[in-house]
């Protein structure tokens, strides 16, 4: 999970543009530019505040033009009962462009299902075997599976730690993958499910056709969940969900 430390930057109003063609941003926000940051699109924001997606040495920065028009906050919003305003809009601001072609990409990907059936509502997520979040995900979306009409699937992946590969292979090549990755999940950190010491090579490019796809979708870390929204929009989560997102997400 990421975390940003929020500080105020204040300049005065007799910043300007340098260049003829460079786009005209408010002076504290160009203050910023000149000093490196790159505004890359628009980032949704409170009532009254204007919000930027900027980036950093690669890294993406939320800004805000206070209501003043005169100060700018680099960093988390929060409003008065603590809700974090940024991370959302920050998540979708930066996300690469989803589509069915990305959902058909999925479903050609290596995954072990476990829920409904005949689904109503299909959920991808990008599972490492050693990850403790996909593990408390996969915790917290039990509940919601057991008597839901969702399914899903997770995109075995390796790339937290050296034996990831092994039981990855050992979890997609069971006989039963899904009794298999039910037994390593509630044995976790502990898991009867031993890593294959001589993965198939078969197996070995599923599980780095799934580390691609993951590359490809511009996921740094596990878990990572995608899904199709009550409109049928694909939407994209990373990390651990917290419970109003895993309701919204898994409940059926």
């Amino acid at each position: 999970m990421k975390y940003w430390l929020s500080f105020l930057v204040a300049f005065g109003l007799g910043a300007h543009v340098q260049a003829q063609d460079a786009p005209r941003y408010p002076a504290p926000v160009q203050a910023l530019v000149k000093q490196g940051l790159v505004i890359k699109a628009p980032l949704q924001a409170p009532a009254g505040y204007t919000g930027y997606l900027g980036d950093y040495g690669g890294r993406p920065v939320p800004v805000y033009l206070l209501p003043d028009g005169q100060h700018a906050v680099v960093g988390t919003l929060f409003d008065a009962t603590g809700k974090d305003l940024t991370s959302g809009p920050l998540e979708a601001a930066t996300q690469p462009a989803l589509d069915e072609a990305t959902w058909t990409r999925l479903d050609k990907a290596a995954w072990i299902a476990e829920g409904a059936a005949r689904p109503r509502r299909i959920v991808y997520v990008f599972t490492d075997t050693e990850c403790p979040y996909c593990h408390k995900l996969w915790e917290a979306s039990q509940p919601y599976l057991a008597s839901g009409d969702v399914q899903v699937r997770h995109v075995m992946v390796a790339v937290i730690a050296p034996q990831s590969a092994g039981r990855a292979a050992a979890l997609l090549d069971a006989a039963d993958p899904r009794a298999a990755l039910a037994k390593h999940e509630r044995a976790f950190g502990h898991s009867p499910v031993q890593p294959l010491k001589d993965v198939p090579a078969a197996t070995a490019r599923r599980i780095e056709s799934n580390n691609a796809l993951m590359d490809s979708l511009g996921i740094s870390g596990t878990p990572a969940t995608v899904y199709k929204d009550d409109k049928g929009k694909i939407r994209m989560a990373v990390g651990m969900l917290p419970p109003d997102r895993i309701e919204a997400i898994f409940g059926s």
